[in-house]
């Protein structure tokens, strides 16, 4: 069984509004309006003078409180742009972290389903190890072009971290189950032919749908018995209709920060479940379901039963 024993987030105290940046990004009026009235934007997480590796150490130190450093064998890094901007070495984080011990690689070719997708390479890589083994993933990005920060016509996307140590500790969150389904033919993203991109908008609801029932399929979980689903936090217009297909009941998908930090790439589903845990919103037993699609085209969703906990 796989577990994830600590969960935590840094994500910078800094935001600024979707008005803020409407003339640096060139929205019109009408844009403006579409991404905060329909999407649901308001705030957007911005690292300021943080750099991508003060994020990911932030939030690693605060997973590894307590926890002996050296019984983490791998670092993962996911993340979503191609290139992470200056000043950042994975291996100066592992130093910073203190894990003498482990491996340290990136992932980031599914984009913002990878931190869900590291999961499932944490398994393979705890699979026939000591008993005591854990991965640390690390999910994080920082935006250092303004105009990088838009998907057009889908979300603004912000700047955070999240940590996640993968392990079998059995007061940890359970992973019940998962599902990743890549559609490839949309793999160039906002650079595919028209045709393409008007054909992905018609399957993307349908599409993510499909991979949170896969994934509760795998769990063998009822969707009524889902306490929260913890999307990424891309905008809110889709949810009311994946709930109403799955029978997952109105109230019971966690949107809070989609106004709050806006989409901050595969740390998303993390950052929530750090939230909510936190705030008292989900209960040892409860069972919740990590959801996100990634630019490519990705989709991913990971069934967890909230533990007792290992500590912060």
């Amino acid at each position: 069984m796989l577990y994830l024993e600590r969960v935590s987030s840094a994500v910078p105290d800094t935001t600024v509004s979707v008005a803020d940046l409407q003339e640096v990004v060139g929205f019109s009026d009408d844009e403006l309006r579409l991404y905060t009235r329909y999407f649901g934007l308001d705030r957007i997480a911005v690292a300021g003078e943080l750099e991508l590796g003060d994020m990911l150490v932030a939030a690693g130190d605060r997973a590894l409180d307590g926890v002996d450093r050296d019984a983490v064998r791998h670092l993962v890094h996911t993340h979503s742009l191609q290139h992470v901007g200056p000043r950042y070495r994975l291996d100066d984080v592992r130093r910073e972290l203190g894990l003498r011990n482990a491996s340290a690689f990136d992932l980031s070719h599914v984009n913002c389903v990878a931190g869900l997708h590291a999961l499932h390479v944490a398994r393979s890589l705890l699979a026939g190890g000591a008993p005591e083994d854990k991965v640390l993933v690390l999910a994080g990005d920082r935006t250092f072009v303004p105009q990088m920060r838009v998907i057009p016509g889908t979300t603004i996307q912000g700047d955070g971290a999240a940590a996640c140590l993968v392990g079998r500790d059995t007061r940890g969150h359970r992973v019940l189950g998962r599902a990743l389904h890549v559609m490839g033919r949309f793999y160039r993203g906002a650079a595919s032919p028209e045709d393409l991109q008007r054909e992905y908008g018609r399957l993307y609801v349908d599409s993510l749908t499909d991979a949170m029932r896969a994934a509760l399929d795998d769990a063998r979980q009822d969707p009524s018995e889902i306490a929260l689903v913890l999307p990424h936090n891309v905008n809110r217009l889709s949810w009311p209709k994946i709930s109403a297909s799955l029978g997952i009941p109105k109230g019971r998908t966690f949107l809070d920060n989609v106004r709050r930090y806006a989409h901050c790439y595969s740390a998303d589903p993390f950052i929530n479940l750090t939230d909510v845990v936190d705030s008292g919103r989900v209960r040892p037993g409860d069972v919740v379901l990590l959801v996100s699609a990634g630019v490519g085209a990705a989709f991913a969703s990971t069934v967890v039963r909230i533990g007792e906990g290992t500590g912060r």
